[in-house]
């Protein structure tokens, strides 16, 4: 025991350095670097719950894509319609249908989106 503690005194730097590598190793293995949330500020994510995050926001950004381009093609055929009509002076029957439709779809479908929405935001307020 004698000789460890001889040896310790002669050589303390390199026992101090050993545990400062040793503790620098454990950190830089052991410890994953975290960075706050995109969806939850307040919340520590480490790098592929971020992938998740910045997936899972992709893919909503390309959803509301998908709907402004549905949104466009309703425009598109309602402007196509009106061209036709003011220059034929007949309607299109098949094509008024398809737009009535179409326009219904996304009616119904905004308003279920809206209801939802309001349940949701009544069931967190009751849970709470």
């Amino acid at each position: 025991m004698k000789t460890v503690l001889h040896f310790l005194n002669e050589n303390h730097q390199y026992a101090i350095a050993a545990v400062v590598i040793a503790a620098a190793t454990f950190w830089a293995y052991g410890c994953q670097s975290q960075v706050n949330s995109l969806l939850n500020p307040t919340q520590q994510i480490t790098r592929p719950e971020l992938q998740a995050e910045i997936d899972f926001l992709i893919a909503q950004a390309e959803i509301k894509f998908t709907d402004l381009n549905k949104q466009d093609q309703i425009k598109q055929a309602l402007l196509d319609l009106g061209s036709t009509f003011a220059t034929t002076g007949t309607l299109n029957p098949t094509g008024l249908l398809n737009t009535a439709v179409s326009i219904a779809a996304i009616a119904f479908g905004l308003n279920r989106n809206q209801k939802l929405k309001v349940a949701t935001a009544k069931n967190s307020t009751n849970s709470a």
